[in-house]
């Protein structure tokens, strides 16, 4: 179901893949399981070196899964024929105070070379110059705009899906851009099956300008995308990012649309979505350059607003967890995100702290090597997975070696302090990126 680049692949390039990630996989193994020296170690100390080798070998296992699946999803996926035809599809853009950033969004759509596109720009009360900025965008036609008092995305998204025209909506963020080919890659997929309820494309950062967007763009590649082409051939991406997501709209309107209980809506949507039946592809063509926090602390707000709301999204359908003989495979999927999403980040942040705190008190980097590398170890497979198959930059090695005990070391941190103030109900607030453009 996703494009088959690493069949297009010389040989060569291929079997030194495939070779790179066993030999590396059989050093992980070796490591995790060579003999250590624990003889001095007694009661809690102990306890928690246990602890993680069986959590190091589950994070292995999980990777080895990941890779699986991603290999199966190249080289097994069936072939997409070129469309007949062009439904028409709506394209939505929600805004909210988005001046600097909207005009670049739409004129990507207008370049686009799919025939029969029907725009929708929602302004949802900006108290900016956006209308003045949609006004002008309007003059060029194939654009509508729609504008409400302030309501939030989900409800601009919902009332925009409610007056499109196309059978087909595209939901795209305003700070984002497609690529020409974007709607073409996604509309096939509709069409090859009809369970197929949503599409994800790649997200990509725009302004990588400093380190914090550099880790954000490994983060991208080898975080997100890799795991959204296992779950691909599953038919159960998880998340349909706000950036670019191509829905059937009947089936949209069907499970009743974005809703505003979260601060991730695209999240709780695509939940909702795989609960009633429906399956989810990504396809790596479909892409969409967004920009980043560029700053630590926009970093901070934004990722503790993302994870927050995956958590808020998993409680809105916990109940499936209790109902595996209805649906095996939505009691699977609320697992798989209760591991991904609160189990991990929980489980390195509990580690990391314990491997620290041990070091400081006992004047020993046992317990920080021995955890710290082998994460490291499993970083920089999965990034030489992505630089090959999707022909990356080596640099990124570089950020993947020093990943896991800087930017990604921080995040964990957020993530627990979010998923710790969810389950303790703390209110929070929407935090707004503040938009630069990726052009500055």
């Amino acid at each position: 179901m996703v494009r088959k680049n690493i069949l297009k692949m010389k040989d060569k390039e291929l079997f030194f893949i495939v070779v790179i990630v066993l030999l590396i996989c059989t050093f992980c193994i070796f490591v995790l399981f060579k003999s250590y020296d624990f003889s001095k170690l007694t009661g809690v100390e102990l306890g928690f070196f246990y602890a993680m080798r069986v959590y190091l070998l589950f994070l292995f296992v999980r990777l080895l899964g990941h890779l699986f699946f991603s290999f199966a999803n190249h080289f097994f996926a069936k072939t997409i024929e070129k469309l007949d035809y062009y439904p028409l599809v709506t394209v939505i853009i929600p805004c909210f105070n988005e001046e600097k950033v909207i005009n670049n969004a739409a004129k990507s759509i207008l370049s686009m070379n799919y025939p029969n596109i029907e725009i929708l720009i929602v302004d949802d009360g900006s108290s900016d110059s956006t209308i003045e900025v949609i006004s002008l965008l309007e003059k060029k036609g194939r654009i509508r705009a729609i504008h409400q008092e302030n309501a939030g995305k989900a409800t601009a998204l919902n009332r925009a899906v409610s007056e499109a025209h196309g059978d087909y909506v595209l939901c795209m963020d305003a700070d984002s851009v497609l690529n020409t080919e974007a709607i073409e890659v996604g509309i096939k997929y509709f069409e090859q099956d009809p369970k197929v309820a949503a599409v994800a494309g790649s997200v990509e950062i725009g302004n990588v300008n400093n380190a914090i967007t550099s880790f954000q763009k490994l983060e991208y590649i080898s975080g997100l995308n890799l795991f959204k082409v296992a779950q691909s051939f599953l038919g159960s991406v998880i998340v349909i990012p706000g950036p670019v997501g191509l829905f059937r709209k009947d089936i949209l309107l069907e499970v009743g649309g974005y809703h505003s209980n979260t601060f991730a809506e695209d999240c709780e949507l695509t939940i909702r979505l795989l609960m009633a039946g429906y399956k989810t592809v990504y396809d790596a063509k479909m892409v969409a350059v967004t920009e980043a926090p560029d700053d630590f602390n926009s970093l901070i707000s934004q990722r503790y607003r993302w994870n927050r709301g995956i958590v808020q999204a998993i409680r809105e359908n916990i109940i499936w967890l209790f109902l595996p003989h209805k649906s095996l495979k939505n009691f699977f999927i609320i697992i798989y995100m209760i591991l991904e999403s609160i189990f991990i980040p929980v489980a390195n942040f509990g580690f990391g702290m314990f491997s620290i705190a041990y070091t400081l008190i006992h004047s020993s980097e046992n317990f920080v090597g021995y955890f710290f590398f082998q994460l490291v170890i499993l970083d920089i497979i999965v990034t030489l997975f992505c630089i090959v198959t999707e022909k990356r930059s080596y640099s990124l090695l570089f950020y993947s070696a020093i990943n896991r005990i800087t930017y990604s070391f921080s995040l964990e941190v957020v993530r627990f302090f979010s998923i710790l103030d969810e389950f303790l109900r703390l209110p929070m607030n929407w935090s707004k990126l503040e938009r630069k453009g990726m052009d500055s």
